[in-house]
């Protein structure tokens, strides 16, 4: 019998079947491996979340005592929440002289708790960097054990987690690498991003004041990842667009404070807020 070959456009044929193929396993592939990184990200923010929930919720009962400058009620859990959840090296700079207060309000006091000293200490050993300094805090917090009956700190010290800025202040960080940034009176925040709507109806976490409309009522900790593009587009970069430090743990106008009106900086002008993970995505969802 004559054998006949292969002509050229028939191996041409099989060869762009085979292209195609490998092109949507290889979509495949990275789609689910997307997919896992954000469950992950989302897995350990929503950990972060639970115990950080659990120290802010023992604000709204705690008794509070008359200061000499007579701070009671919702300032004074205000200043109990900045002195245990600092998110800023500014905050932390405060509890140094053995007291704790807003740095806006330096005599605004109270007696320093045991992890108020271990934070104060680990902030003059270490001498880091304002960068990623929510993020450093937030590790400071949980793994120095300044925090309310939290069973699972100890678990969290498998977590991803590296130095990004060579400050010897380590952070959490989420599955592509970047710190999992903390800021604990996030004014003025915005979910959905872009929606134009404040998640939170109102600057005072403790004020017991009617809750509007806005979807996360009273303001409280926000706990983030950049998501894939590793920018967390609340501003970039974080020590000059992130946060306000002159407000930092004493919440004012959100207009003008942390998490304010949106303007990409110069060097980035697009918005790239729509990839962040965030522990309030959920209630946004509903």
């Amino acid at each position: 019998m004559k054998r006949r070959g292969f002509t050229l456009v028939e191996l041409l044929v099989v060869v762009s079947i085979i292209l195609v193929l490998m092109t949507l396993i290889g979509g495949a592939v990275s789609g689910a491996r997307s997919s896992q990184k954000k469950q992950s990200t989302k897995a350990l923010i929503a950990k972060l979340d639970t115990i950080i929930q659990q120290q802010y919720a023992t604000y709204a009962t705690r008794t509070v005592a008359r200061t000499a400058t007579g701070v009671l009620g919702g300032v004074a859990r205000r200043q109990m929440a900045s002195g245990d959840m600092p998110d800023s090296w500014d905050e932390v700079k405060t509890l140094k002289d053995g007291t704790t207060g807003l740095a806006s309000s330096p005599d605004r006091k109270f007696p320093l708790t045991a992890a108020q000293r271990a934070y104060a200490e680990y902030r003059e050993a270490l001498g880091p960097t304002a960068q990623f300094e929510g993020a450093e805090c937030l590790f400071m917090i949980v793994m120095l054990g300044g925090l309310t009956d939290c069973l699972d700190c100890g678990g969290l010290s498998l977590s991803e987690k590296g130095d990004k800025d060579g400050d010897k202040a380590p952070e959490f960080w989420d599955a592509w690498g970047n710190p999992i940034g903390f800021v604990l009176w996030p004014a003025g925040l915005e979910l959905p991003p872009g929606g134009g709507t404040k998640f939170f109806s109102t600057t005072s976490p403790f004020s017991g004041a009617a809750i509007a409309s806005a979807p996360g009522g009273l303001m409280r900790p926000l706990i983030y990842s950049s998501g894939p593009d590793g920018k967390a587009t609340f501003g970039e970069p974080a020590a000059s667009h992130i946060k306000t430090h002159v407000n930092c743990g004493n919440p004012v106008d959100p207009t003008v404070a942390m998490f304010g009106a949106f303007v990409p900086p110069s060097d980035d002008p697009m918005d790239r807020r729509a990839d962040n993970i965030t522990n309030f995505d959920a209630e946004v969802g509903r």
